[in-house]
């Protein structure tokens, strides 16, 4: 059955060899003038079958988006995951407010995506001393605001993004996307706030998000040193209302061998508890990466 049903959520979810090998393939932020081609850029609809593995010397890392099961037949997500000649890893996540505007589905988050790669390089090709947390705001997420408040078309989505920095991860955050800690034996450790109130109808509502207004982003940042073996998640809301909670995301990951294991061991948790209907259905984006040793 493992291989008959994976679409249904209720198999195994890997990606092919061939995928596998074009993301561990994947330019480093120097050589990649656009992101768009690249197999760790999911944006515009996109999806992988599996974790798409991206390693340096230093870090180890893996990347899954994909509509989720019962929910829509397409991904409104994005995501992204690379590196740069250092060995320093890059991750972002995007979730666009489904219902908010937008002719075309996705593009929100895509937009967001293209902005945020363009900040990475300019933070890997720029001078060390470059601040990281003021170069994601202002070329990351207030660049992508500016364009989706000029497009007119409603169009809101989440954001974070993450950058190592030696023993360190700096991130930004906007909306209710979320970025979790984890230590060398999955224990959580801390998270990002996510910016979003209950409603009366068992979801949230945004009170901050890129390109929505008046709000704004408001994107907080936030720095977490990272001991060795210790790990960040990044996810949207379709692993965040799965019913399973970051102890459970945690021991998923390090009881596994590696980053694309663990990340493949755990969105297919998520989808099968979907498929069954023991988690809320919708589109599904998780980054993960550890700090070796």
């Amino acid at each position: 059955m493992a291989f008959l049903f994976p679409f249904f959520g209720l198999g195994k979810v890997e990606a092919s060899a061939t995928d596998r090998a074009l993301a561990l393939g994947t330019p480093t932020l120097e050589h990649l003038d656009a992101p768009e081609g690249a197999p760790t850029f999911v944006a515009g609809g996109k999806q992988t079958r599996g974790a798409l593995p991206v390693s340096t010397a230093r870090f180890e890392g893996a990347l899954y988006s994909s509509r989720g099961r019962g929910y829509a037949r397409y991904n409104e997500d994005g995501a992204a995951l690379f590196a740069d000649e250092a060995g320093e890893l890059y991750a972002a996540v995007f979730d666009q407010a489904g219902g908010l505007g937008g002719m075309v589905r996705g593009a929100g988050s895509e937009i967001a995506a293209k902005h945020a790669s363009r900040a990475f390089r300019r933070l890997a090709t720029g001078p060390a001393e470059a601040e990281v947390p003021k170069t994601l705001t202002e070329h990351g997420i207030m660049g992508a605001h500016a364009e989706l408040v000029a497009r007119e078309e409603g169009e809101v989505t989440t954001a974070v993004l993450a950058v190592t920095r030696g023993d360190s991860v700096h991130l930004v955050n906007s909306g209710d996307s979320a970025a979790f800690h984890f230590d060398a034996k999955g224990r959580h450790l801390g998270q990002t706030r996510q910016h979003e109130i209950p409603t009366p109808y068992g979801i949230g509502a945004l009170t901050h998000g890129v390109g929505l207004e008046p709000e704004g982003p408001n994107a907080e940042a936030y720095a977490w040193d990272l001991a060795p073996g210790e790990w960040v998640l990044m996810a949207s809301d379709g692993l965040l209302d799965s019913g399973l909670g970051p102890d459970e995301w945690g021991q998923a990951l390090v009881t596994a061998e590696g980053p694309e294991a663990g990340l493949n061991e755990l969105v297919q948790r998520v989808l099968r508890r979907m498929t069954l209907m023991q988690a809320k259905p919708d589109n599904l984006t998780v980054v993960v990466f550890r700090r070796r040793g």
